[in-house]
């Protein structure tokens, strides 16, 4: 991505927001859009309750400052680049206004709103044009946010010394969750700012926690690709400016690129941005994680990073990654895809072709987390190809208490086995496989542990093949099952669906995606929209208990290929996959029995 086509973007959205007398903030999360008087002198929640949510405890201005950080970043970045003076002028009434709120914290700890203030206010540092008025303006504001957070934080943290204090919780949750990492980010940022006292306790404690956290993500500790790297943003920034004492030892750690890993590793075949949604993911609203990956390049020259980064699209873009991009890109570097194949993603198992909208890709949840930001869903896959998921998942949680946020959460939210009537609602998952064998892949998963023990099964798998760019089988072993085993198989949402010969279509753009089952025909009366869906339609089908070990077939071929189970194996076209238990084998075979 060169310097020009970042600057034009810049050029395009600062004169759209030049053009604006209110703010439009969209609540995505519990379906609303307010729209706020420029400059914005404050936040205030709806008044009364929205079906669960109450206007105290709703985090109402997080939403409103992604919306206004975006805003100063494109308004400051055209002042300092093309000399704007409308957009210095509307940028500097911004900041005044940010920087004169009575408050910036929300909760009583530091909190994202806190971050999001001080990390918009922190802009001004990184240009030539703010006015000396300005810059003492936003000093006292920092000194007001320190006054009132520094407690907070010192309040929060006392109970941890040292990283280890963090590893040998029980609950890793309170000490690692994004929300009070990103707002002591924001209070470390202020008091560098203005040489404030505080900041050598405060490097030392975002140090602690970030070791704690890269430890952890080498077990299994995640919150998703957008969650991940929502916190990967701010921690990327506070490490430009930390002693490299401080900065070295976190950059050398083996997992420090596991967030990129995830970015990388779970972007549809063609389509760097439209990450998976497994778990709480948001491909559109949340792009934190590739601004994260630009301020990496700073810290360490990855070149798989900037290989990624060049491929994401400049319009999906915030600008602070735009703006880290043009600063990385001054000198020319090398660019180097990822080997595709089998790929561990930290929370899912991703099987792909390669990297371009023509392969295939599948991704299977495999969460070993306890954040709630990923859920009750190991096991559940999707199917991508040509920048989009066909086969898919609500992926968001929707907060109001409505029948969108059971379809987002529900016993049918996701396409593991429901099994006699139940999803799963547990922890506990055992990885077996993830290898590949020539051009087929294979991962497999145990979720026993997953299912209640009150239902008496005694064993759950889930072995999923991607062969070529074509074909996706999955096998589900379900031992001990009563009365039914139901599958729902969510389809894009933009997709449309027919049937032929007992198969399933999915039709995207021309693209179209055959599902079958040797264990029944398929027809249109298993097709429906479930109550609280966007649009997504769903392939709700009960299968026979059977042998225990039930099939599903994806293929892309332009023809219905020939499916035939036998004693030992499923036969899909010449391929053959050995039935699970059966055979321990990398990959199916080609050829006659």
């Amino acid at each position: 991505m060169d310097k020009a086509t970042i600057r034009r973007e810049v050029r395009r959205r600062a004169d759209g927001h030049l053009a604006d007398q209110r703010l439009s903030v969209d609540y995505y999360r519990i379906r609303r859009r307010i729209s706020f008087p420029l400059p914005v002198r404050g936040w205030k929640p709806m008044s009364g309750a929205l079906r669960g949510i109450t206007a105290e405890g709703y985090p109402w201005p997080i939403w409103l400052l992604w919306a206004l950080e975006e805003r100063v970043d494109c308004l400051g970045w055209a002042a300092e680049w093309f000399a704007d003076r409308k957009a210095r002028a509307a940028c500097e009434r911004d900041l005044a206004a940010l920087a004169r709120w009575p408050a910036w914290r929300q909760y009583a700890k530091p909190d994202l709103s806190l971050g999001h203030a001080a990390r918009t206010l922190h802009a001004a540092t990184r240009w030539r044009w703010p006015s000396r008025a300005l810059r003492t303006l936003i000093h006292g504001a920092f000194a007001r946010m320190l006054d009132d957070g520094l407690p907070y934080s010192d309040r929060y943290a006392a109970q941890w010394r040292t990283k280890q204090d963090i590893l040998a919780l029980a609950d890793i949750t309170p000490a690692l969750h994004n929300i009070w990492i990103i707002g002591t980010i924001g209070l470390a940022l202020a008091a560098r700012a203005i040489g404030h006292p505080a900041l050598a306790a405060l490097d030392a404690r975002l140090a602690m926690v970030h070791a704690a956290l890269l430890d952890s993500f080498a077990n299994g500790f995640s919150e998703g690709v957008s969650y991940d790297g929502y916190t990967l943003d701010f921690l990327a920034q506070w490490l430009e400016g930390v002693p490299d004492e401080i900065r070295a030892p976190l950059v050398a750690h083996p997992c420090f690129a596991r967030p990129f890993e995830e970015s990388c590793f779970l972007a549809a075949p063609g389509s760097a941005l439209d990450s998976a949604e497994i778990g709480d993911v948001e491909p559109v609203q949340m792009t934190f994680h590739a601004t994260a990956h630009a301020r990496c390049l700073t810290l360490v020259d990855d070149p798989r990073m900037r290989w990624w980064l060049a491929r994401c699209d400049p319009r999906r873009l915030r600008c602070a990654a735009l703006a880290q991009l043009a600063r990385a890109g001054r000198r020319r570097r090398v660019e180097r895809a990822p080997a595709a194949g089998a790929l561990d993603a930290a929370y899912a198992l991703v099987l792909r072709s390669g990297w371009e909208g023509r392969d295939l890709a599948a991704a299977m949840s495999c969460d070993a987390s306890p954040m709630a930001h990923l859920h009750d869903d190991a096991g559940s896959i999707v199917i991508g190809t040509r920048g989009r998921w066909l086969i898919a998942d609500p992926g968001y949680q929707q907060y109001l208490t409505t029948s969108e946020r059971e379809y987002t959460l529900g016993v049918a939210a996701h396409n593991a086995p429901v099994i006699d009537g139940r999803a799963q609602d547990r922890t506990g998952l055992r990885r077996f496989r993830l290898a590949q064998q020539r051009d087929v892949c294979i991962a497999e998963v145990d979720i026993t542990e997953r299912y209640q023990p009150e239902l008496g099964l005694t064993r759950v798998t889930r072995t999923l093949w991607l062969a070529g760019r074509d074909l996706v089988v999955v096998a589900d072993r379900v031992v001990g099952a009563k009365r039914s085993v139901r599958y729902h198989w969510h389809g894009h949402p933009d997709a449309g669906w027919y049937w032929e010969d007992g198969e399933a279509l999915i039709d995207l753009d021309g693209t179209v995606l055959r599902v079958r089952t040797p264990a029944r025909a398929l027809d249109e009366t298993m097709v429906e929209r479930l109550r609280g869906s966007r649009g997504q339609l769903t392939l709700a089908v009960d299968v026979p208990i059977g042998s225990g070990v039930h099939w599903w077939v994806f293929s892309l071929a332009a023809r219905d290929l020939p499916v035939s189970l036998e004693r030992t194996h499923l036969r899909v076209g010449a391929r053959r996959f050995p039935i699970p238990g059966e055979a321990r084998r990398a990959g199916p075979r080609r050829g006659g029995a």
